[in-house]
């Protein structure tokens, strides 16, 4: 499968890396408007150089458009990638607003390319392994579950400057994650409240505390802090009727079933990394037209409920999503 990736900051170098080890995959260019970005981010690979996407695709023949660009660009470049037959894999979240993600979805719609959406936390085997023990019913009827995450600042690869700057920062490029987890685990979203604190520049959130009510009636709280001083670090814990759940990444033991007596469960965490497992699965599903993991619809849930957060951060008002849109 020939690769052409576009955006080769920190989360582009995540995938370039990734990308590495896949038998299947051949990176053939890596584009950025800085041109020692994209030299460094093609060395990697042993692929090829580019200044744009225009000059990539001229250049090179590219099935698959991977696109680590800010959120400003996704939708214009996934759409004109979907207009030449290529199949994107868009870095979370798939837009900034609903308008972006559902003209996206549907430049995709039909027998043509396949749109997939990196939310990778359902590759991170301690989450995967959590859902495994709900499903099955080992926690018994959750009650409550609380992630928390925070991560450092770090910058993302462009082919230009979007305009403005978001308050929605840490609600749709880091906490997104928890609300496409915990939807994917729990249910339906049905009303969430949040707040949040701003960080060191102007107008970007940097911290926030959202509290989901979801239709089974399970309560989540959701911490995140963008611009962490330290390396990236996650935890969650999930209450049921008959144990408790609890995941540190900053522990030896990641995973924890606690039900009367504490019982330590196998760290799970070893392997390929979560984004390795994520590209691998979605280049899997382009090859086989398999269905998969995490849908397109999925990311524009995620999307409204982050919206959803920002507008309750803004307002000081718990907002009603009434389940799926």
């Amino acid at each position: 499968m020939r690769v052409g990736l576009v955006g080769a900051g920190f989360m582009g170098g995540v995938h370039l890396n990734a990308y590495a080890g896949i038998s299947d995959v051949e990176v053939v260019g890596v584009a950025d408007a800085r041109i020692e970005s994209a030299v460094a981010g093609a060395e990697m690979v042993g692929a090829r150089p580019y200044t744009s996407y225009e000059d990539l695709v001229a250049a090179e023949d590219v099935e698959v458009v991977d696109v680590c660009l800010p959120t400003a660009f996704h939708r214009d470049l996934a759409v004109r990638a979907a207009g030449e037959g290529r199949h994107v894999i868009l870095e979370k979240p798939i837009a900034r607003t609903m308008e972006d993600a559902r003209e996206t979805v549907d430049a995709f719609s039909g027998d043509g390319p396949h749109l997939f959406v990196g939310h990778v936390v359902r590759f991170f085997p301690e989450y995967l392994g959590i859902k495994e023990k709900i499903d099955a019913g080992d926690l018994g009827t959750v009650g409550w579950s609380a992630p928390a995450a925070a991560r450092p600042s770090c910058s993302a690869g462009t082919t230009g400057t979007p305009t403005g700057a978001s308050a929605a920062v840490c609600l749709l490029d880091l906490v997104i994650h928890d609300f496409d987890y915990l939807r994917w685990t729990l249910g339906e979203v049905e009303r969430i409240y949040a707040r949040g604190m701003l960080g060191r520049e102007y107008n970007r959130l940097d911290y926030v505390l959202a509290t989901l009510r979801f239709e089974s009636g399970t309560i989540a709280h959701v911490e995140g802090h963008w611009g962490y001083p330290g390396p990236f670090n996650y935890s969650i814990e999930v209450a049921g009727s008959n144990a408790l759940l609890t995941v540190d990444s900053t522990e030896p033991d990641s995973l924890q079933l606690i039900s009367g007596a504490s019982e330590e469960v196998p760290d799970l965490a070893s392997g390929k990394s979560p984004y390795a497992k994520e590209l691998e699965h979605f280049i899997h599903c382009i090859a086989t037209g398999e269905e998969p993991i995490v849908q397109s619809q999925d990311a524009c849930e995620a999307l409204r409920i982050g919206l959803a957060a920002t507008e309750s951060v803004l307002t000081g008002e718990p907002v009603t999503l009434g389940g799926r849109e």
